[in-house]
């Protein structure tokens, strides 16, 4: 009976345990152990989730009253914006303690505003003058608070919380209302666990926006919709761009599942990628993008060479933060950082090529054996794991990105029973 309940709840059971590792473990494993750890699980909660699936679609029927259901989401509004106020009101935006929110606000969006070019050359907190790096949606979505002079970080809580509102109103697979219940307090339980552990990260980054991007882009992947994919694709591609290296894998998916919709998708996608960056900055400057991406490289540099408030004999604080390979480089690579960051770049490069390699290979094997939204949240899943387990700068807000792709697995599964 045991045995049983731990199969039928297994994914439920690796999930939970990935909150665990990342809120509660991450730095208290020795450095070696933590990202194994971290991405054993990440893969098994994929490999498990299409397992479900074999010969099962998505259902998308759930049990529960929508009267509750809205009153568990305003009340989770009101308590977690008590709560974020607080937070806010403990960490006013300084560039002394992060440099993120002053530049998207003193650099981005005052020169809009101001009619000039956004991404012109910009003085840089300790790396020289240097080339803007955000993307169009790292950014945009903060013009409604500039101009209504109204805090960044609400805009971040609002866009959470219209990603939170699909998902529990039109996303959650569930045959019971417990399964319901337990799946729409996932969202809540990630933010509460973010705010108790990492209130800082809230106040002085951005990246709640970029999950929710994702969050959006899980979801939409799962529902097989068209415009949403376009969408996601576009948010996440024109914020947190690692979604590129998940690109191949979902036109192969597209090629073989979808054929039919691939070319609209595509279109839209340009479209859209066209409007919001190419047109209006890349045509200006077609250099600005590779002249961007050049400044994680010096601050990389920076975060590989410790904090300023460390000694010169301390590890690096964020590399040895328990989630990524990047401590491993440091350890055990020989030479200069700039030669240890050359080799491990290209350590990362290859494993997320072979993972691209591994995964369209396995796609084209077994493609009849799941749906086409199972594949595309594996295969998600699975790169954002290797790309973020093997990123120059493990920073530990970057893996919020994942845990969300996680509540949409959860959230997509109906409690199906199996022996295996």
């Amino acid at each position: 009976m045991r045995s049983n309940l731990f199969f039928k709840y297994k994914i439920h059971l690796l999930v939970l345990l990935e909150f665990f590792i990342f809120f509660y473990l991450g730095n208290k494993l020795e450095f070696i152990i933590s990202p194994i750890l971290y991405i054993a699980v990440c893969f098994l909660i994929s490999l498990n989730y299409l397992k479900t699936f074999i010969n099962v679609d998505v259902n998308f029927n759930s049990y529960h009253s929508k009267k509750w259901s809205y009153i568990l989401f305003a009340s989770a509004i009101i308590l977690f914006s008590v709560w974020a106020n607080q937070i806010i009101l403990k960490s006013p935006i300084d560039i002394k303690t992060s440099d993120i929110i002053p530049y998207i606000n003193d650099l981005y969006l005052k020169r809009l505003f101001n009619g000039e070019f956004v991404y012109n050359i910009a003085p840089g907190m300790g790396y020289g003058n240097w080339t803007p790096n955000y993307l169009t949606f790292h950014w945009l979505p903060f013009v409604i608070s500039y101009f209504f002079q109204f805090d960044h970080r609400w805009v971040v809580l609002a866009v959470f919380f219209i990603s939170v509102y699909i998902y529990l109103f039109h996303f959650i697979s569930a045959k019971s209302q417990k399964e319901y219940w337990f799946k729409a307090s996932l969202p809540f339980l990630f933010l509460l666990l973010l705010f108790y552990n990492q209130p800082g990260n809230f106040a002085h980054t951005v990246e709640l926006l970029i999950a929710s991007y994702y969050f959006l882009l899980a979801m939409f992947l799962l529902k097989n919709n068209v415009i949403g994919k376009s969408l996601g694709l576009t948010l996440t591609l024109l914020s947190r761009y690692i979604v590129v290296f998940y690109i191949p894998i979902a036109l192969v998916i597209e090629f073989y599942l979808n054929k039919k919709q691939l070319l609209k998708q595509m279109v839209t996608v340009v479209i859209l990628v066209s409007v919001f960056y190419i047109i209006p900055f890349l045509m200006k400057d077609c250099g600005i993008f590779f002249k961007g991406a050049a400044s994680y490289d010096l601050a990389a540099l920076g975060e590989w060479d410790g904090q300023s408030w460390q000694q010169a004999t301390d590890r690096p604080h964020q590399l040895f933060q328990g989630l990524g390979f990047a401590s491993w480089g440091y350890s055990f690579l020989n030479g200069s950082l700039e030669h240890k960051i050359h080799v491990f770049k290209i350590i990362m490069l290859s494993s997320c090529l072979m993972t691209i390699l591994f995964l369209i290979i396995y796609f084209i094997k077994n493609k009849n054996k799941y749906q086409i939204g199972n594949w595309h949240l594996a295969s998600l899943k699975i790169i954002i794991t290797v790309i973020l387990s093997f990123s120059l700068v493990s920073y530990s807000y970057l893996f919020w990105t994942n845990l969300v792709l996680s509540i949409v697995m959860l959230g997509s599964i109906n409690e199906i029973d199996k022996n295996t």
